[in-house]
């Protein structure tokens, strides 16, 4: 996908938004499946991205613009980061510049012995204190989950 420019009006409104991250959940909020539960491997994603992100260009473009407004952006998933690495990858976004936070290690799985977190608050305490942001009040998260918005 080439890289989409990023529209002057949207920066603006990001600017004025007051939030520095903008974190954004994976599975169901950007993507149209569930990729952990889909079980989507890396090697998958680029024979399927297309389909699986149906508004791809919009996202890129709305990160773009975050980054050209000077602030932040991550991903905030339950899921496999290698997965989420992929798609973004397929989107123009390279690993160096994308953080992404999960409980779950490259390849591993929820069990009996690691269960998915209640919710997402821990990772949003990690990644507030990983780009030195002043406090959470200046995180938004996106996300399908009500619970997780309304935890947050």
């Amino acid at each position: 996908m080439a890289e989409v420019s990023a529209d002057a009006a949207l920066v603006a409104a990001i600017v004025d938004s007051g939030v520095d991250m903008f974190a954004f959940d994976w599975d169901m909020t950007i993507t149209s499946v569930h990729c952990y539960n889909s079980r989507v491997q890396p090697e998958d994603v680029p024979g399927r991205w297309t389909s699986d992100i149906p508004d791809a260009e919009d996202f890129a473009s709305v990160l773009n613009a975050i980054q050209a407004a000077g602030r932040h952006w991550c991903i905030v998933t339950f899921g496999q980061k290698d997965v989420v690495q992929a798609y973004l990858q397929q989107l123009g976004f390279e690993e160096d510049h994308c953080l992404i936070c999960s409980p779950l290690g490259p390849g591993e799985r929820y069990s009996q012995a690691k269960a998915p977190p209640k919710d997402k608050n821990d990772m949003l305490v990690d990644v507030v204190r990983l780009k030195g942001l002043p406090a959470l009040d200046r995180l938004g998260l996106f996300d399908d989950d009500g619970g997780n918005v309304m935890a947050a």
